[in-house]
């Protein structure tokens, strides 16, 4: 596992908490899904790259 330390100024990271609350998550917990997310996604681009794609000659 590794540690990312991330530095922000007072107001973004109580902006971030607000956010963090309203999804009832942690600053962490939130940070953690946020990333989560991103490599879902990115990995989902990635397959889709990965797959060849049907063109409408091949239904013919």
């Amino acid at each position: 596992m590794r540690k990312i330390t991330v530095k922000l100024n007072e107001k973004d990271y109580f902006d971030f908490l607000l956010e963090s609350n309203e999804h009832e998550n942690t600053v962490e917990e939130q940070i953690t899904e946020i990333i989560q997310y991103y490599v879902l996604i990115r990995r989902r681009r990635v397959k889709l790259k990965i797959i060849p794609k049907e063109t409408l000659d091949s239904h013919l």
